[in-house]
This record gives C-alpha cells, structure tokens and sequence, in this order.
C-alpha cells in the first residue's frame, strides 16, 4: 500500500508539472536540448554574423514554470569563435508565459558594476495565452541604477506599443512555420542619450522568433535576424 501511495504521488506530482507547462501558450521550444541556429544581415542582404539559442533548463519553482536558454554570439570570421554567451530566462505561470526583460541587460556591461550598489527593476514582457490580429499587448521595461562614489547612473529600456499585426505563413531555411506578426518600439535611455528602435517579428508557437527586422527612428530598415535551422 506504501508503495502504491508513492507512485501516486510521483504521478500526481509529474502530472501536476506537465499541466503547469500545458496551461502556457509556449513562444519557445518546449525540449531541453533544442537549438535554434540565427543569422543576421543588414539591410542589403549582407551576413553581420549568426547566434545560437540552446534549451537548457527546464525546472518547476515556486508555482512557475521557469526555461532556461543559452545563447551564443559566433564569431563572423570563425564558426569555431565564440564571441559572447548569455543565459536566457522565460517564465510560464497560470495561463501566462513571461519573457525576462534581464534579456536587454548589456551582460559585459554589468560585470563592470560587481562592486558598486545597483539596483534593477523590471516589468517582464507578457504573452497572453491567446493572441488576435489587432490585440494590443502590456508594455515591458527594465531599469539599472548604479550608485558609484561620484553620481547615480541611470539605464532604461522600455518595449512600448506591442501589437500583434497578424497572422501569417513564414517560411525560412528551417522550414514553413505558421506565425503571430508583432510590432513594438524600443526605447533606451542612459542619461542624457535617448535611442528608438521599431521592431517587427515573426514569432511560433512552441518555437519563438523565425523572423525579427529592425528600423531605425527614420523608419529605414537596419538589420534581419532569421531563424536558418533547428536542431532537435
């Protein structure tokens, strides 16, 4: 009877973790193992280098789903050259999945920070669990500041007007993939420096971006990054 008590309960546990994951519409691979290959070129089609995002976690915390991805910036002059990695963090809670806005931190950038005060303070970006052409989505923000013997340093970006476009076919190297077409401007400030950006990807679900084009505040187009092959 103890025996029994305690596949029940390793069952009812694995079934619990396995709804929690269902209950989100994922916008990444859901199998640890997963890597996404990118490329990236300007906007006359020239290769400014490539990236990889690996699945590398996936852990059930604190009443969340928590997925962990690394990514990898390749040297352009090197496939064999790693040039930086970051660690990626998603969230799915309720019926809710979550992108950490930690995503937007210059990583090199902290490290220089170790040994002074700071402070971060964020608003993830949000992705209901159904989305509709025209549906607007909640604004993301994330905000460091840094106390050093002479000032306070101030950083924030924010993701503003978030609206799914459509709904529409993509197709790549990697394959045809079904997609939610989402706009949003970028908005970085550091002190007296402003920078915006407007972003429009391709995103699938249980995969994430296939598609991303950039434009500058002029509305040009500066830079593609393109989803080229999945590896399972």
């Amino acid at each position: 009877m103890k025996k029994l008590f305690t596949l029940f309960l390793v069952l009812l546990v694995g079934s619990g973790s396995s709804m929690l994951a269902q209950d989100c519409t994922l916008y990444i691979p859901n199998t640890v193992g997963t890597v996404l290959h990118y490329q990236m070129t300007n906007s006359k089609g020239k290769t400014m280098g490539s990236y990889t995002q690996k699945m590398i976690s996936i852990k059930n915390k604190g009443g969340e789903t928590v997925f962990e991805m690394l990514q990898t910036y390749i040297d352009p002059k090197s496939e064999e050259s790693i040039l930086k990695q970051d660690t990626l963090r998603f969230r799915c809670k309720g019926n809710v999945f979550y992108i950490d806005m930690d995503k937007y931190l210059n990583q090199k950038q902290m490290e220089s920070f170790q040994d002074m005060e700071v402070k971060i303070t964020s608003e993830d970006l949000v992705y209901p669990p159904k989305l509709s052409a025209g549906q607007q989505l909640k604004d993301g923000s994330i905000t460091i500041e840094v106390q050093t013997e002479m000032m306070k340093i101030s950083m924030t970006t924010k993701i503003v007007n978030r609206k799914v476009e459509a709904v529409e076919d993509m197709k790549t190297t990697a394959g045809n993939f079904n997609c939610y077409k989402i706009s949003e401007d970028v908005q970085s400030k550091m002190g007296f420096v402003n920078m915006k950006l407007h972003n429009v990807s391709w995103i699938s679900k249980d995969l994430g971006m296939v598609r991303s084009e950039s434009y500058n505040k002029k509305g040009k187009l500066d830079g593609i990054t393109q989803l080229v092959k999945i590896e399972r």
